[in-house]
């Protein structure tokens, strides 16, 4: 799946979801958040290197499809419903049949236009060096990920259940006796 087609999906889930299940999903992204600060908090020596030695260039030559999933986006529109639009334009103007850089780069170089605790799942775990001592970080971000992608599940099996239920209850056959 590309991923604008996943984007366009996080946006119709997230526009879908009823005033408690937002508060439900919204605290999950809040969790998700805090433990991506708390990853890079841990990581200062490796993000060092990011920034010093290779300056972003993981994210000026990638495929973006194998980088964004369907979770990243609703994380991102839940916390920062704002971009949804900047993001839109990025996507469809992005090429996806080269390597390039992230469309979600300001000016293909960076910085990247989403807040630090704010980026996506690959992008935040994703070290060149050693990643001894963020082991336990990086496992927090994935678990936090792994409770989004379920609750998500959840709710559409919740919602396939309540469309089936309101099918079948309005068309059941009526006999007279």
């Amino acid at each position: 799946m590309g991923t604008r087609y996943l984007f366009e999906k996080a946006v119709k889930i997230a526009q879908n979801l009823s005033p408690p299940e937002k508060v439900i999903v919204k605290n999950l992204c809040h969790d998700i958040r805090k433990s991506q600060e708390e990853l890079i908090a841990a990581a200062d020596d490796a993000m060092c290197r990011c920034i010093m030695q290779c300056k972003g260039i993981c994210c000026r030559s990638l495929d973006i499809d194998s980088i964004f999933s369907l979770w990243d986006f609703i994380f991102i529109l839940m916390l920062k419903p704002g971009l949804k639009d900047e993001m839109q334009q990025r996507l469809n103007a992005h090429s996806p049949l080269y390597l390039s850089p992230c469309p979600f780069l300001m000016g293909g170089k960076g910085p990247c236009i989403f807040p630090d605790g704010i980026k996506a799942q690959i992008c935040v775990i994703t070290f060149c060096s050693n990643d001894e001592k963020i082991r336990k970080p990086v496992k927090s971000v994935n678990l936090n990920f792994y409770k989004l992608c379920w609750q998500i599940q959840y709710l559409r099996i919740k919602w396939i259940a309540l469309k089936m239920g309101r099918f079948f209850s309005g068309t059941g056959s009526k006999v007279d006796v």
